[in-house]
């Protein structure tokens, strides 16, 4: 059983170590100012303010808002 425990402490280790690296990539992504300038769906200019907290955003607010509304699935209650 302890030698289970160590995999799953490598495992979660390996894990943070993970994210702690994806999130400094997104942080020097966000403050290089790289990201679309424009909505691949509208072509509208993305803000400033959008690129620079979402440094990967494909899609103005607008867009992006409607997709993930039109994506939503509906919910029916139990009959």
């Amino acid at each position: 059983m302890e030698k289970f425990a160590d995999v799953l402490d490598m495992a979660q280790a390996h894990t943070e170590r993970e994210i702690e690296l994806r999130v400094n990539a997104i942080q020097r992504h966000a403050n290089s100012g790289f990201g679309r300038e424009s909505c691949i769906l509208c072509g509208e200019p993305i803000p400033e303010s959008r690129r620079r907290h979402v440094p990967n955003a494909q899609r103005c607010a607008s867009c992006q808002e409607a997709l993930e509304r039109d994506q939503t699935p509906i919910r029916r209650s139990a009959a």
